[in-house]
């Protein structure tokens, strides 16, 4: 169902933040961890692992996403890929490896709860999920996943063994009835998880568009969806 139009544009308060650098598949990744200000959790806080779409390559592209994170009383880890932000240059190796690698070390942080782990994954980000899902679960399965601007269709989604999250926006060109509706509905069918889809009207796969200034932000209402799900996982004001 597409829902009023609305858009997001305020930054959140971080309680903590460190900087990160840590192997890739045969180049130098960097990256960081944000934590929220709200109290630790028993067991640690909830994380949030983003993938990335192409052309967002760095962790300035997902700001949205730590804001988020943030304000459902998650950490976040956020990174450069390979040849952008800090992150250093290869031409061998792969970005997939890449991936797993920042996943691992993301499981690895101190005061976090490896086993309440969501991967928010973007655009191609969720190509690049549906095809290495086992890597990811070998590691940690995610407690969920995020499929902002989905490209896994209703036969590739079924690799997500895990709670499901679709949002799509309504002037993408991958169709939304397909990759949103369709995807959530063989999900459920297939799963018993718990899968659900959003569409965000008057946007494309970017999620983003103009405020009433013509800044680009990303919108509200999928912000809204993304951090009520996050919450009914795991309420900030309960340990885990």
């Amino acid at each position: 169902m597409v829902a009023s139009s609305h858009f997001l544009e305020n930054t959140v308060q971080v309680g903590h933040s460190k900087e990160l650098v840590f192997a890739g598949d045969g180049v130098r990744l960097a990256g960081q961890i944000d934590y929220p200000t709200t109290p630790q959790p028993q067991n640690g806080y909830p994380l949030i692992f983003t993938l990335h779409h192409v052309g967002w390559n760095t962790r300035g592209c997902y700001q949205h996403f730590a804001d988020i994170a943030l304000a459902s009383g998650y950490a976040v880890f956020r990174w450069d890929q390979r040849g952008t932000g800090r992150s250093g240059a290869g031409g061998r190796g792969s970005t997939t490896q890449d991936a797993v690698h920042a996943y691992e070390v993301a499981l690895d942080q101190s005061n976090i709860n490896r086993r309440r782990v969501i991967i928010v994954a973007q655009g191609t980000g969720t190509a690049l999920l549906g095809s290495s899902f086992g890597l990811f679960a070998r590691l940690q399965r995610p407690y969920g996943v995020a499929l902002v601007a989905n490209r896994l269709d209703e036969k590739a989604v079924l690799a997500i063994d895990t709670r499901l999250q679709i949002v799509v926006g309504q002037d993408d060109w991958n169709p939304w009835q397909r990759f949103g509706q369709a995807a959530s509905t063989a999900h459920n069918a297939a799963y018993k998880h718990g899968a659900f889809s959003y569409v965000a009207p008057n946007t494309d796969q970017t999620l983003m568009a103009a405020d009433i200034g013509g800044e680009e932000v990303f919108h509200n209402g999928a912000s809204t969806v993304i951090k009520d799900w996050l919450r009914s996982l795991c309420p900030p004001s309960r340990s885990i």
